[in-house]
């Protein structure tokens, strides 16, 4: 199968572990086909969530992704904006 990877940058805050947490729960609750891991990013304290999803799932990643803005609540924010 081919996959499409995406990345999304989450810089260092008080509430980051937080925010990778309600992020993955989010792309897996839409994606359930994607996998997530965390890999550093390009500065020394930025982490990336590395999304790997099917090709096929790529124009739908790009509407659901558009209504998550830039994910900077935390928690259920997140979650309900996948609705």
């Amino acid at each position: 199968m081919i996959r499409v990877i995406k990345h999304i940058l989450i810089e260092p805050t008080a509430d980051r572990a937080d925010r990778i947490d309600s992020i993955r729960a989010a792309i897996l609750a839409a994606f359930p086909d994607a996998t997530t891991e965390i890999v550093p990013g390009l500065l020394d304290d930025d982490l990336v969530v590395e999304v790997r999803l099917p090709l096929s799932q790529l124009d739908e990643w790009q509407a659901v992704r558009k209504r998550w803005g830039d994910f900077s609540a935390v928690g259920h924010d997140i979650e309900r904006r996948i609705a």
